[in-house]
């Protein structure tokens, strides 16, 4: 699955005009490649993975062009932070869950991350998602806003080393559809698939690494404007925006406290129950106050919020899943489910967590989608 990354508008709206949010980073999901034989193939890297998704949940940023002076931004013009800022947001959406998550991992998922390449006795060919001269070019592109101003110091310098390496897997990948689709391994007994194999694993290893690293780096800034930009639209009478806002950084408050804790699917009626009451509280509060001032055409007009449904219902698709999470906690149960009804159901164990991880994915594409389509109503 790709997922569409939209960007807001870089120019700075007059004071008068609402401030345009700029993109949400997304929680990144629970991570679980194996092999068609059922084995985890990601033990060498799966603590960066898990460390990169607690990462990736805290960079949520809001509001950029209300977001004044700020930390990686110092003497830097409004619209070139913009920009900067803007890129380095669409860099961490594609390393966590995006489009370079999901190509690179299926070939992982097919091959194995080992360095010896797995093949399935019953292989009958390979298909990955090639990486066009366009894209290729913008990470290009990315690359050098590293070097621009104004500086982000750390994360710049991560930006630099993180890349080439995403260039390196890209034009890797190009090459390994090209020997799989031209089924050049029946010629050659995947010799040639065998040394792609170590040169993809190669660079993977490090991508997972220093990706991590840039997200350490990159969430010290976003970490510290995103709850301030949220509170310059409430200060500004902005509420729909608000809280729109304030329910993505709510449901990611949420998946971070269960990464804390080391909770997932497999051990969820471990995390206390009424720390969860308390967040899906907050959570829930914000979801009403939501829907109560979306409901106002004139303030809608005002603050340029379209109305589209994406939004709404990716909000009800969250509350559900939290609300089936409250509901296993209390009552001690995980044999229980609802993906659609909006009440819990018997059916069996669901992987609940995954659940709402991709739920939360799912907001943050709404979110992204609506608050760039400013004014249309």
């Amino acid at each position: 699955m790709f997922f569409v990354f939209v960007r807001v508008n870089n120019i700075p709206t007059p004071y008068s005009n609402p401030p345009l949010p700029a993109d949400i980073v997304k929680g990144a999901g629970r991570l679980e490649i194996t092999t068609k034989k059922g084995e985890n193939v990601v033990k060498k890297v799966v603590n960066l993975f898990l460390c990169m998704m607690l990462i990736a949940i805290a960079t949520t940023a809001c509001s950029l062009p209300a977001a004044g002076k700020l930390t990686g931004a110092a003497g830097g013009d409004e619209v070139k932070d913009s920009l900067k800022y803007n890129e380095y947001i669409d860099l961490s959406n594609q390393i966590n869950g995006g489009m370079y998550d999901s190509v690179f991992s299926s070939y992982v998922n097919e091959f194995g991350a080992e360095e010896e390449i797995y093949i399935d006795d019953r292989f009958d060919g390979f298909s990955t998602t090639p990486f066009i001269p366009t894209v290729l070019e913008h990470a290009g592109k990315t690359l050098d806003f590293a070097s621009a101003e104004p500086s982000y110091g750390a994360t710049d310098e991560k930006v630099k080393e993180l890349m080439p390496i995403i260039i390196d897997l890209m034009n890797t990948n190009n090459d390994i559809q090209n020997y799989y689709t031209a089924k050049t391994y029946v010629d050659d007994d995947f010799k040639q698939g065998r040394e792609l194999h170590t040169r993809f694993i190669s660079l993977f290893e490090k991508y997972i690494e220093v990706g991590q690293q840039f997200n350490e780096e990159f969430s010290k800034i976003t970490n510290e404007r995103k709850y301030a930009d949220a509170e310059k639209l409430k200060d500004e009478d902005m509420l729909i925006r608000y809280y729109a806002i304030s329910i993505v950084l709510r449901a990611q408050e949420i998946q971070e406290a269960f990464y804390n804790k080391g909770v997932g699917d497999e051990n969820v009626l471990d995390f206390d129950v009424k720390e969860y009451e308390e967040l899906y509280q907050l959570l829930t509060e914000d979801i009403e106050h939501y829907f109560e001032y979306s409901k106002d055409a004139d303030r809608r007009k005002k603050e340029g919020w379209s109305n589209l449904e994406i939004f709404p219902t990716s909000i009800e698709g969250v509350k559900v899943t939290a609300t089936d999470i409250l509901r296993i906690l209390q009552e001690q149960d995980p044999e229980i489910n609802s993906d659609t009804e909006g009440k819990v159901t018997t059916g069996g164990s669901n992987a609940i967590l995954s659940t709402f991880d991709r739920k939360v994915s799912f907001l943050v594409d709404a979110y992204n989608t609506t608050s760039s389509l400013a004014g249309l109503n």
